[in-house]
């Protein structure tokens, strides 16, 4: 009896799994919606600190940066990134995989308190991760959308290195 019943489960779980909207092939591309950039001056880099099982994390302390876009412009005040750097890794492009943990905080133009947790995979030179913002007033919008970022590794010679993090929206899908 119960093997019956285990068995007509399986098979109504397998007939869902293919039915038609399961064999909808996906859209080509992905809508987006460009939200902001922002840009962020790091800061003395602080480490390596050896992890447990392997990889180092290290801490980069931004010592300052703004946030520009179409509808949403603030100084960013203070925050870091902290990534844990996996040992003997490389991606596609050579580098040492990382997964950044990155915080922000700061003002909006018109005076409201942000706070900005991002994650994401990469390496020092290129990453893609999510963000979280929290804020309010006219911009409360954002915390219900779901935006996804490319970072920008900008080096300058003699000069501080700067982050530039483009970000972009994406639709849920109904």
């Amino acid at each position: 009896m119960f093997l019956s019943k285990l068995a007509t489960y399986y098979t109504t779980f397998l007939s869902t799994m293919s039915s038609s909207s399961a064999d909808a092939a996906p859209p080509a591309t992905m809508n987006s919606t460009y939200v902001f950039t922002a840009s962020v001056t790091l800061g003395k880099r602080y480490g390596p600190i050896p992890m447990v099982g392997g990889g180092i994390r290290v801490i980069e302390p931004f010592t300052g940066g703004t946030i520009d876009g179409p509808n949403f412009h603030a100084t960013i005040e203070g925050g870091h990134a902290s990534p844990i750097v996996l040992n003997d890794t490389t991606n596609e492009n050579g580098g040492s995989v990382q997964y950044p943990y990155i915080y922000v905080y700061g003002y909006t133009s018109d005076g409201l308190p942000f706070y900005i947790q991002e994650e994401g995979i990469g390496n020092r030179a290129s990453q893609n991760t999510r963000l979280i913002i929290n804020v309010g007033g006219p911009h409360s919008y954002l915390q219900t959308s779901y935006v996804i970022a490319q970072m920008r590794f900008i080096e300058k010679e003699g000069g501080p290195t700067t982050v530039a993090v483009d970000c972009y929206s994406i639709p849920m899908i109904a």
